[in-house]
C-alpha cells in the first residue's frame, strides 16, 4: 500500500511541475459544469456562452443550446458529475453574483488538479493491473511506460479531456476481470467490471468499442447466468442515464454531438497520420509502442501464457480504437498535442508490451533498444507538458484543421517546433508574482494577457 501511495504522490507531483493546465475550449464544460453544480445548482452554461462571445468575440462550439434554449455541454457530462463530489468545499461560494471571467479561472484552476488526480489514480490502477499479468519489476517498469513515456502526462493529466476517466475506466474494467478469474463463484468483481464500462462508454461515447470487447468476454466466459446478468445489468445503468439526459436536453439519442458525418474520412490516410505523421503519429510521439507491436508477434509466437483473454481484449481493442480513428475526419484531434485521439486505448498499448519484456531483461542489445525509445518518449511526452502551446504549431502559419497536409512536414513538426520555443514560464511568473505580494493573481494574469479559455 506505501509503496502504491508514493506512486500516486509521485505521478500527481509531476503532473503538476508545470503548474498550469493545458486546456482546450472542448474541456471547458467539464471544467465550469462541477462549479455550476456545486455552488450553483444548474447545468445551464448560459453566461459562460455570452461572456466567451463578448469577452473573446468568439462562438463557443462546445456549448449547445438544449430543447429549452438554454446552453448545456455538447460533451457527455458523465465526468464533471463524477467529479462534482471533489468540489464540494466550493459550494459556499456564489458564483452567481462572481463575474464570469474570475468562475472560469477558477475552474481552469480546478480542472488540472481534477485532471492530474485521475490520470495519478489510473497510473496507481494500472500497476495493480500489470502486478497481476506479471512479475512485480516488469509491472512497475510498465507503470513508468503508462505514467510518464504516453499521453497520459501530456494529455490526460492537463485538463478534462475525457481521455484520463476513460483510461481509469479502461484499467479498473481489465483488472475485474482478471479478479473475478481468481474469485469464480463471486458476484462482486463482475457488478464492477459491468459498472466500469457502462460509466467508461457514458464518458465517452467512443469508448464503447473497448468496453465492446469486455462485454464479449463477459458474454462468452464460463460465469454463470447470474453473474453474466449482472454484468449486463450494472454496465446497462450509467449508459441509460446518459441516453435519458440527451434525450430530455436534446431530444436526441446521441446528444449534441454531429458524430456521423466526421467519421467519413479516408481510413488509410487516417491510419497512417495516427501511427507515423511527424505531428500526430504514435510512433513518433511514443516510439517505445513499437515494443507493443513485437509483443503482439511474440505473443502469438510463443506458447500460451495466463490471462490469454486480456491480451486478445488489448489487441482487438487497440486494433479497432486505431481503426475507427482512422475514419474520422478529423484524425489528427484537432488543436492537441501529438496522437490525443489514441490516449484512450494506451493501456492497452502498455500491457501487450508485457511479452516482450523478458527479450528486454535478457539481451543487451534488446536492453539497450527499450532504453532509448522509453527516454525519448519520456523526453517527447515532457515537451508537450512544459512547452505546449508554445511555437503555435497548430494555427501557424495556417490552422491545422485547414490545411491537415502541414501534419506530414517533417521540418517543421509540432515536437521540433513547441521544444524549439522553450517552456511556457507565465505559471511561473504568476506564482512568483502572487508568492512575494507584488501583484495580486487578477492583475497578474492581466499583466501576462493569460487567455483563459
Amino acid at each position: 500500500m506505501r509503496s502504491r501511495v508514493c506512486l500516486f504522490a509521485i505521478a500527481f507531483f509531476v503532473y503538476n511541475l508545470n503548474l498550469r493546465p493545458i486546456p482546450s475550449g472542448d474541456t471547458a464544460p467539464a471544467a465550469l459544469l462541477p462549479l455550476t453544480l456545486v455552488a450553483g445548482h444548474t447545468l445551464t452554461l448560459d453566461r459562460f456562452a455570452d461572456w466567451y462571445k463578448r469577452t473573446e468575440h468568439m462562438h463557443p462550439v462546445w456549448l449547445k443550446h438544449g430543447r429549452d434554449g438554454h446552453y448545456y455541454s455538447s460533451f457527455p457530462i458523465a465526468l464533471p458529475l463524477l467529479l462534482t463530489p471533489l468540489y464540494t468545499p466550493l459550494a459556499f461560494l456564489d458564483i452567481q453574483q462572481m463575474p464570469a471571467g474570475l468562475v472560469v479561472l477558477l475552474a481552469r484552476i480546478c480542472e488540472k488538479i481534477s485532471a492530474s488526480l485521475v490520470a495519478a489514480l489510473s497510473v496507481v490502477a494500472f500497476l495493480a493491473l500489470a502486478r497481476k499479468l506479471t512479475d512485480s519489476r516488469t509491472a512497475w517498469l510498465l507503470a513508468l511506460v503508462y505514467a510518464f513515456a504516453s499521453p497520459t502526462w501530456s494529455i490526460s493529466s492537463q485538463a478534462l479531456w475525457q481521455h484520463g476517466a476513460g483510461e481509469l475506466a479502461l484499467i479498473l474494467g481489465l483488472l475485474c476481470l482478471v479478479r473475478a478469474a481468481d474469485f469464480p463463484g463471486g458476484f462482486l468483481f463482475p457488478a464492477l467490471a459491468g459498472l466500469s464500462a457502462g460509466i467508461g462508454v457514458a464518458i465517452r461515447l467512443s469508448n464503447a468499442v473497448p468496453f465492446a470487447f469486455i462485454a464479449a468476454y463477459a458474454l462468452f466466459s464460463r460465469w454463470r447466468a447470474g453473474q453474466k446478468w449482472l454484468f449486463a445489468a450494472c454496465a446497462a445503468l450509467p449508459a441509460a442515464c446518459a441516453l435519458v439526459y440527451n434525450l430530455q436536453i436534446f431530444g436526441r439519442a446521441p446528444g449534441s454531438y454531429p458524430a456521423g458525418w466526421l467519421m467519413q474520412g479516408n481510413m488509410l490516410e487516417g491510419a497512417a497520420g495516427l501511427l507515423i505523421s511527424p505531428s500526430r503519429g504514435l510512433f513518433v510521439f511514443c516510439p517505445v509502442f513499437v515494443f507493443s507491436a513485437i509483443g503482439v508477434w511474440l505473443w502469438f509466437r510463443g506458447p500460451s501464457k495466463p490471462h490469454r483473454a486480456i491480451y486478445l481484449i488489448c489487441l482487438a481493442a487497440t486494433t479497432a480504437g486505431v481503426l475507427l480513428w482512422a475514419r474520422y475526419r478529423l484524425w489528427w484531434g484537432g488543436f492537441s498535442y501529438g496522437p490525443r485521439l489514441l490516449t484512450d486505448v494506451v493501456p492497452c498499448l502498455v500491457i501487450l508490451m508485457i511479452p516482450v519484456m523478458r527479450l528486454v531483461e535478457s539481451s543487451r542489445p534488446w536492453r539497450f533498444a527499450f532504453a532509448a525509445t522509453l527516454a525519448f518518449s519520456i523526453f517527447v511526452q515532457s515537451i508537450g507538458a512544459f512547452c505546449y502551446p508554445n511555437g503555435h504549431w497548430d494555427s501557424l502559419p495556417q490552422s491545422v484543421d485547414q490545411h491537415p497536409e502541414r501534419l506530414w512536414n517533417w521540418r517543421d513538426n509540432q515536437v521540433l517546433r513547441s521544444a524549439a520555443a522553450g517552456p511556457v514560464l507565465v505559471p511561473y511568473r504568476l506564482a512568483w508574482a502572487c508568492l512575494t505580494g507584488h501583484q495580486s493573481l487578477a492583475d497578474a494574469l492581466h499583466h501576462q494577457d493569460v487567455k483563459l479559455w
